[in-house]
């Protein structure tokens, strides 16, 4: 009988049936094939307890079925996450371990063992240690790293055996530069079990496309250069770019023509990207009017579809004005209509201010056969009046001058008795 080798740390991540642990895993038979080859079939480990005969499996072949006693299990029921810039990760953890002695025949005390975790991540070539933990010890231990923190402990207490345990990660608020593969360590008194997972961090486009709305041309003329932006997004690999005329002269989606080329991509803080899109458009018909251009974008953080934003063509000549063409004139005119109306309010009680608070200053002389009495007084509004009995010599009778506005000197006849 040939040689036999089982791989039981292979796609622990395609368990069939989970419990408290897994009781199908499904892995790789190796076998030797002689001439220094070997033959690599599927094979599934069951975990169970008893003696029953294992259930029938008609993809596997009986004869080469194997009785293994799994000490320790190591598994995960997420081992490629993929999570959003700033999100929390949390890595699943579960390990088991059924002791191969009796309970008679076991040195240890009752109950699980004391154990020990580690979380390393291994990105680009370099890695580190993130977290290290060992329940029920009192041993030191580094600080964890980047915030992060494990739910180590055993799930439960049974004094013989089997126990379960748990030592999922906790990542808070993921970056760009946190993805890569995370190694899980479990060390028990002798026994030591690993496992891997793959964190994927992505970040979802934002696409823009301008000139926004509408893009005007005239019939023979090419429209101007479309640019798409593709905004923050993470990883720059798997990024697709897509120009497409919609409702063009055959009525439906097909690959706009032109010239197109992308920029370079340019990096953010944040470990995120970005770069545009540039379409020249061919020169246009009349045929094309009311057409759509839009931008296609696909990345792995986006649906099956992408995401995409698109401008009307308009061409010159082939459109009347619409109602909203209508509706912005009326409001256009009415806003001028206003302004203009207001203007003419302001400028003519501006000019009624300035009359009103004019001041006029009046020389009045006054002539006699032997006398000239120099005689000012100042008019300041309507109606301004001046008295006589400034010359004890002379009477005055009174004389008022109805008038708002004076340029020069005004000739006043003034009544004069001599008082002797």
């Amino acid at each position: 009988m040939k040689r036999l080798s089982l791989l039981l740390a292979v796609a622990l991540g395609l368990a069939t049936a989970v419990s408290a642990r897994p009781a199908v895993i499904e892995c790789w038979f190796v076998e030797d094939a002689g001439g220094g080859k070997l033959a690599k079939k599927p094979a599934a480990l069951l975990l169970r307890q008893g003696t029953e005969s294992p259930p029938p499996r008609p993809d596997l072949a009986p004869e080469r079925y194997l009785k293994v006693h799994a000490v320790l299990t190591v598994f995960t029921h997420t081992p490629t996450p993929r999570i959003q810039t700033g999100q929390d990760a949390l890595l699943d953890l579960s390990f088991a371990y059924m002791p191969l002695t009796s309970k008679a025949a076991t040195p240890l005390a009752p109950g699980p063992p004391p154990f020990g975790l580690e979380w390393r991540r291994q990105h680009l070539g370099k890695g580190h240690l993130l977290l290290a933990v060992t329940p029920g010890l009192n041993g030191q231990v580094p600080a964890a790293q980047e915030g992060s923190v494990a739910f180590a402990a055993w799930d439960d207490d049974e004094p013989w055996g089997p126990w379960t345990g748990n030592g999922t990660f906790w990542l808070p608020a993921v970056q760009p530069s946190q993805e890569g593969t995370y190694l899980a360590t479990v060390h028990l008194p002798y026994l030591q079990g690993q496992i891997t997972l793959e964190l994927a961090v992505q970040k979802t486009p934002t696409v823009t496309l301008t000139p926004a709305a509408l893009v005007w041309a005239a019939p023979g003329e090419a429209p101007p250069e479309l640019l798409c932006l593709v905004s923050h997004f993470y990883p720059s690999q798997g990024l697709e770019v897509e120009w497409e005329l919609r409702g063009g002269p055959e009525g439906r989606f097909q690959k706009a023509e032109g010239q197109r080329w992308l920029s370079a991509l340019r990096h953010h803080s944040d470990g995120s990207v970005s770069l545009y899109a540039h379409l020249q458009p061919p020169p246009v018909t009349s045929e094309q009017h009311g057409a759509r251009y839009a931008c296609r974008v696909h990345h792995p953080s986006l649906p099956a579809l992408g995401r995409s934003a698109e401008v009307t063509l308009q061409v010159a000549g082939f459109s009347g004005p619409s109602l909203e063409d209508g509706i912005g004139l009326f409001l256009s005119a009415f806003l001028l209509l206003g302004f203009l109306k207001a203007l003419s309010w302001a400028v003519a009680y501006l000019t009624t201010q300035n009359s009103m608070e004019k001041v006029t200053t009046l020389h009045l002389p006054l002539f006699f056969p032997s006398h000239f009495i120099p005689f000012p007084q100042l008019l300041t509004q309507e109606g301004g009046c001046w008295p006589g009995g400034q010359n004890p010599a002379l009477e005055f009778t009174q004389t008022c001058i109805k008038s708002c506005h004076f340029k020069q000197a005004t000739p006043v006849s003034l009544g004069v008795s001599p008082l002797f």
